[in-house]
């Protein structure tokens, strides 16, 4: 197996282990690419829609469609960016954060459930081999 192969088969056992039942607890009520651009905002705090667009990969389009609709739901909001006053900056409210803390909670509830299954040297040694993957991967 290839380092390539080992990082996809991680990512995938990873998503569907841990992280699908976030990305699920929101069926029939936003799509993934709706809830990506949620996440992402609250990762970076702010951005404008076009560098949404370039980081996950959507179109400008799409995004001002997620836009419209988010904040239509009161989880975004759209200002003036400070810097550049013809540019707009789109955050995340504390009722969209709210929204996707709910949704964390179940994930983690799940998550929760495996690693109890593990020994004590396992849980550490897994927490401790995220955390590596984390860091390394947020350098990049």
């Amino acid at each position: 197996m290839t380092d390539a192969d080992l990082a996809f088969k991680t990512g995938s056992l990873f998503n569907k282990k841990i992280t699908s039942t976030f990305w699920s607890s929101f069926k029939g009520e936003y799509g993934r690419v709706q809830i990506e651009v949620l996440v992402y905002l609250l990762e970076v705090e702010s951005a404008q829609a076009s560098e949404i667009a370039s980081q996950l990969n959507i179109s400008k389009q799409h995004v001002s469609l997620i836009i419209k609709e988010f904040l239509n739901a009161g989880y975004v909001a759209v200002y003036t960016n400070p810097n550049d006053k013809r540019a707009n900056l789109i955050s995340v409210t504390q009722s969209g954060k709210s929204y996707i803390e709910e949704h964390i909670k179940i994930s983690n509830q799940v998550f929760d459930e495996i690693v109890a299954k593990m020994s004590e040297d396992e849980r550490t040694e897994f927490i401790d081999a995220m955390n590596t993957v984390y860091v390394m991967l947020k350098k990049y």
